[in-house]
């Protein structure tokens, strides 16, 4: 079977993102252990609970990057952005080499406005690599492939921390070396992603100018669908940020599971991207099969499923897990190292099915203003992940689960305003006016409802 030159270009795209977030991901993942055990280690005046404040400032300018990105991608393309938010990693992780506080938080804050363009310029060009018939194929590959940096990350540092913990490695200076293997990661990510082919629709497409793009931004998110879908990305950010961050730190902080749980912790990095991985290859294989009973089943399935864990963790856990150290058990239920692995892969697989969905639901509905979505996305669980990491400094586990279970009803139930909004689309009879706000001002076509066209209706 032949290989189209569609899912060629994602795959060549995926081996940029696996070998990136190799090195992201898995720093993401230790960040607030690895900066505790460096204010325990009394390096460059860092204090406790700065991990946080460093992920809240990475969200934060994140969030505000978004209104940047999509003037950017147009005046750079999706690949060039990419290049570009590339660059600014850099600095987030050579800021290690020599541990001072400000520098950490500063190069945190420029490597979080960068990471916008990074996800954008992919969203973008994924888009343009896309059709009706590889939509599901070539979203989930993509996703699938890029969670395997997760695996990745996990094993590199199962065998880094095999004898020691985290503490020991910051305290007598062997973390400068696997910052080394991370800066190589994103060099070579960075030359392969220049070496990547420009699609004909991206050769084709207008620069547009910054207001344009920004005020394209902001007459989405007056649509009714819109609002609904920026709820839902609003969970996602939660709950991304919750099994990236918190989760693991409950892991590393609760001293019953092991004597050294920083070995637990890399062991929960491998099962979480195996869980994305196997969610991905899930929706890859029955993807257009459950689209028969509607797109939003296989949304709705992981919500139920997130939900369902969230209370499996605050029966198990320790309330004071997220903020330190702790000998505390859970209230109802013994923890074991089976159950903790456990939810990790099903956090991630359940997570695996909501950002697939993001990206087939763009890619179907609002292909024409895909940067403008996908900046919306990003701002939408970018201020979520801002948000809950700065409360995360002063957040018990249950104020996080009760956050994260009320917000997955919320996602639910914007998920069924856009499909019944979408189904009354279609029961239209009469043609409906279409208008693309990424085309001039008051340039308007006639279009028949199928396929259906979202954007500024």
């Amino acid at each position: 079977m032949k290989i189209s030159t569609e899912t060629t270009n994602v795959l060549r795209l995926s081996i940029s993102i696996v070998i990136l977030f190799s090195a992201v991901l898995a720093h993401e993942f230790i960040m607030e252990p690895l900066i505790a055990a460096l204010a325990t280690a009394g390096r460059g005046g860092i204090e406790h609970r700065d991990g946080y404040l460093a992920l809240c400032l990475i969200y934060f300018f994140n969030t505000i990057s978004c209104f940047f990105a999509p003037y950017v991608v147009s005046k750079l393309s999706g690949k060039w952005a990419m290049v570009a938010g590339m660059m600014t990693i850099i600095i987030v992780h050579s800021s290690y080499f020599l541990p001072n506080r400000y520098f950490i938080l500063i190069a945190s804050s420029i490597g979080g406005f960068g990471a916008t363009f990074i996800w954008v310029g992919q969203g973008q060009y994924i888009i343009e690599n896309v059709s009706d018939e590889n939509r599901e194929k070539n979203t989930s590959i993509q996703w699938a492939l890029y969670k395997m940096s997760l695996i990745i990350g996990g094993i590199f540092f199962f065998f880094y921390f095999q004898n020691e913990p985290i503490e020991a490695i910051a305290k007598n200076g062997q973390m400068e070396k696997f910052f080394m293997v991370f800066l190589a990661c994103i060099v070579i990510s960075i030359i392969n992603t220049c070496f990547l082919p420009q699609s004909e629709m991206s050769r084709n497409r207008v620069s547009q100018p910054f207001f344009q793009t920004t005020k394209n931004c902001f007459k989405l998110l007056k649509t009714q669908r819109m609002i609904s879908l920026a709820v839902f990305f609003f969970y996602t950010g939660l709950v991304r940020s919750f099994w990236i961050s918190i989760y693991p730190f409950c892991i590393k902080f609760t001293s019953n599971l092991a004597s050294n749980t920083t070995r637990i912790l890399t062991i929960g990095m491998i099962v979480t991207g195996c869980g994305q991985v196997i969610g991905s290859i899930f929706v890859a294989i029955i993807g257009n099969k459950i689209r028969k009973f509607g797109q939003h089943v296989l949304i709705l399935g992981a919500l139920i499923l997130h939900v369902i864990l969230f209370l499996m963790i605050s029966l198990s856990f320790p309330n004071d897990a997220p903020l330190h150290h702790t000998d505390g058990n859970g209230p109802v239920f013994p923890l074991s190292v089976y159950l903790a692995m456990a939810i990790s892969a099903l956090l991630g697989f359940g997570d695996a099915i909501l950002q697939t969905q993001i990206y087939s639901y763009i890619a179907k509905y609002y292909q024409r203003d895909s940067s403008s979505v996908f900046s919306i996305f990003r701002f939408s669980s970018g201020i979520a992940s801002t948000g809950i990491f700065f409360a995360a400094q002063y957040f018990y586990l249950v104020h996080h689960m009760i956050l994260l279970t009320i917000s997955a009803l919320l996602g639910g139930l914007a998920i069924l305003q856009f499909h019944r909004s979408v189904k009354n689309m279609y029961q239209q009879k009469a043609p409906v006016v279409v208008l693309s706000i990424s085309n001039d001002v008051g340039r308007k076509s006639q279009q028949s409802v199928s396929p259906l066209p979202l954007v500024g209706v």
